[in-house]
């Protein structure tokens, strides 16, 4: 694995070589998904890049209520027991979609500097790695959500209400503040949706 590699995350699974599982753990950088496994005396080794991966799949069968599928151009492979099989799943779709974008647009992934260091007392396990994954994921639904401009950044969002004057009612949504607008949707669909440019609000 290249030095300048970046983990992003670790998770304890079963990897299915052909019918036997090996326990071990999936590890999961900025350009690849790895699996190592050494058990009585046997060693399990697995590297596949993101821009290889043609399907993630989330299966459920009879045996394994939850399992996670990897399809390349040439090979299948199966991970199950995982401890939170939403997360990873989560993470791999994030992490092969950067891939695959990155591919297109020929950049490099570039951490996002602007976000608060972590403090000494965060939990080990998120990494700073994925905590800018998870503040982008967010940032991309929000401008989805309200149409604004891709460089757009979530700071964060709050639930509140909202007067409306026209029909005199307080409306329940969710208020988010990003760095050039506040944005408000309401709970109940397509009832309210609001967009404030801050440079037209006056303090």
């Amino acid at each position: 694995m290249p030095e300048e590699e970046k983990l992003v995350n670790y998770y304890s699974c079963s990897y299915w070589k052909g019918k036997v599982p090996r326990q071990g753990w999936v590890y999961l950088s900025i350009n690849h998904l790895c699996f190592y496994s050494f058990l009585m005396g046997r060693e399990a080794k697995l590297v596949i890049r993101w821009v290889d991966i043609t399907q993630l799949e989330k299966n459920a069968t009879l045996l394994f209520p939850d399992m996670i599928k990897v399809s390349t151009r040439s090979s299948e492979h199966f991970f199950s027991v995982f401890l939170n099989i939403s997360e990873t799943f989560k993470l791999m779709e994030q992490l092969a979609n950067i891939a695959m974008r990155q591919l297109l647009d020929n950049e490099g992934f570039e951490q996002d500097r602007s976000l608060p260091k972590l403090k000494k007392k965060s939990p080990k396990k998120v990494s700073a790695l994925k905590r800018d994954l998870d503040a982008r994921a967010k940032s991309e639904r929000y401008r989805a959500l309200f149409r604004l401009p891709k460089d757009e950044k979530l700071d964060g969002h709050t639930d509140c209400t909202l007067w409306t004057p026209f029909n005199k009612m307080h409306i329940l949504g969710q208020m988010f503040v990003s760095t050039n607008y506040i944005c408000f949707t309401s709970k109940e669909e397509n009832l309210c949706s609001l967009i404030i440019p801050l440079r037209e609000v006056n303090i």
